[in-house]
């Protein structure tokens, strides 16, 4: 949960990267006073979707 401490897990096999989609970076960013104004899957500005796994974020302090 975010705002609560992370541990680091332990894992035998696996990847213990962590993903977040698109509403819970705009719930986290949110939180933090941030609004999303756009947001890209590359640096040549391709619009993101929910199939690509890099999310670029424009975001601006509120």
């Amino acid at each position: 949960m975010y705002g609560e401490a992370l541990y680091k897990p332990e894992m035998k096999e696996g990847n213990p990267i962590r993903l977040y989609s698109s509403d819970e970076i705009t719930e986290i960013f949110g939180k933090l006073g941030l609004r999303i104004y756009n947001s890209f899957a590359d640096f040549n500005g391709k619009p993101s979707s929910d199939n690509d796994i890099q999310l670029m974020v424009y975001s601006i302090r509120e």
